[in-house]
């Protein structure tokens, strides 16, 4: 019997080792176990050279550090720990992973690109602006420098902002550990289904609850009124009573009435030769059009190659101008002059766009910041990329640092402050002062190639 019980377990222990395998895991033998696991004594043994770990054959702890390996505890290679994983600089970001079970410990340090506030790190193309970590040296000594909006004491930096009219929001910006922190004001210039106080210029009742009623005739064009009837024709406000701009070669329109202060006039010009229509268009002749005989300078009406008429009262849709300051367009990228006289009825205004150039003290709207050191004077895209970089953030991010930004921003027209709907850098601020409450819907109209919003 005890003969019987030896041989058992003899061929008990052959079976395991004869079933193992040294490249991974044990054989049917042992009921697929993997290596290190019982079958009976034992089972599964790895080659030599190879240990178990985690069930399978590895050359981690074998004392050799091997190509798959970046440490070894048994050989001159021991493996960190994580306290171990650090980074000398403020700027870079240490990354550990792996394990010393399994001999592949790695610490892998990373440069941080983005600005962001209190990580003790300022980045390339980041500035006060935009990160209190590049707080200048001098903050703090009472002198406002530059990228400064406070300095204490002398400056102090405000701790509460409020809007200082019913159309206006307000919020603090910036930080005063770097001495930026400012009350930003920005204008509300949009028309709000919910009451919040304020009725913006082009709204009215029908589509903001804060707007009252327009009342006609109460000198002022307010709500869904175009003008009003209390002032006199053609002054400022005025409604016209016809719309007629006395040209003979336009089609006037009228919508609206006086008496309902929405007076709209809407002009289109005639180009057509026809004969009887009272109109002589520019390109026709008395050999195609026999209106064009009846052109006459001083008639009061602006009829063929005209550019005003004569006996037209000064102030009138049509009169000639006699003085340059009429022709003020109001922009000072245009060089406003007359071109023609009165006594032919020739005279008319230009606005010529002035060129890219340094030194006129003129940032054109279709010029870069690349292109004209006015425009870049601006600081247009010192705003932007300070707005795109503080509120366009996570899954709404524009660029990955100021830096892009600013270079993207440089090759962009600089734009009228008007401007919502064009491919300009104004736009864009336009619609980063908006992405400050609401960045998933601004943020994209603000890119650099933006999907809707700043394109022409």
């Amino acid at each position: 019997m005890k003969l019987f019980v030896v041989v058992f377990i003899c061929l008990l222990l052959l079976s395991c080792d004869s079933g193992s395998d040294s490249a991974n895991s044990c054989s049917e033998t042992c009921g697929e176990r993997v290596c290190g696991e019982a079958c009976g004594e034992s089972c599964g043994a790895c080659d030599e050279g190879l240990s178990c770990v985690d069930g399978q054959c590895s050359t981690c702890g074998n004392g050799v550090l091997d190509d798959s390996e970046t440490c070894d505890p048994s050989a001159d290679a021991p493996c960190s720990p994580e306290s171990y994983c650090s980074s000398a600089s403020a700027c870079f970001v240490a990354t550990y992973s792996g394990s010393e079970a399994t001999c592949d410990v790695q610490c892998e340090t990373s440069a941080i690109t983005e600005c962001v506030s209190g990580d003790g790190c300022c980045p390339d193309g980041c500035h006060p602006g935009n990160d209190v970590d590049c707080a200048p040296e001098n903050c703090g000594n009472g002198i406002l420098e530059p990228y400064e909006a406070c300095d204490p004491p002398e400056h102090p930096c405000p701790s509460e902002c409020e809007p200082t009219q019913a159309c206006e929001s307000a919020l603090l910006d910036g930080y005063a550990e770097g001495c930026t922190l400012e009350c930003v004001r920005i204008p509300i210039d949009y028309c709000n289904a919910t009451a919040d106080g304020c009725c913006p210029e082009q709204c009215n009742e029908n589509n903001d609850p804060d707007c009252e009623a327009a009342v006609c005739g109460d000198g002022m064009v307010t709500g869904s009124e175009t003008c009003d009837s209390a002032f006199a024709f053609p002054a400022a406000n005025s409604c016209s009573p016809d719309c007629n701009d006395n040209r003979s070669c336009t089609i006037d329109l009228m919508r609206g009435t006086v008496a309902g202060c929405d007076v709209i006039c809407e002009y289109s010009t005639n180009f057509s030769c026809t004969n009887g229509d009272g109109c002589c268009p520019v390109e026709c002749t008395t050999a195609n059009d026999d209106d064009c005989a009846n052109v006459m300078c001083g008639d009061g009406i602006v009829d063929g190659n005209e550019g005003c008429d004569s006996a037209i009262t000064a102030g009138l849709p049509g009169a000639c101008p006699t003085d340059v300051a009429v022709c003020d367009d109001g922009d000072d990228c245009t060089i406003d002059t007359i071109e023609g006289i009165s006594q032919d009825c020739s005279a008319r205004c230009v606005n010529t766009p002035r060129a890219c150039a340094d030194g006129d003290g003129c940032c054109p709207y279709t010029c870069s910041a690349s292109q004209d050191s006015e425009c870049a004077a601006q600081n247009l895209c010192e705003t932007y990329c300070d707005d795109a970089m503080m509120y366009c953030v996570g899954g709404n991010e524009l660029y990955s640092s100021s830096g892009e930004c600013r270079l993207a921003c440089e090759a962009m027209p600089s734009g009228r402050p008007s401007d919502d709907a064009t491919d300009t850098v104004q736009c864009r601020i336009h619609h980063l002062i908006d992405a400050a409450f609401d960045p998933d819907e601004h943020c994209p109209h603000s890119a650099q190639v933006p999907p809707e919003g700043c394109v022409d």
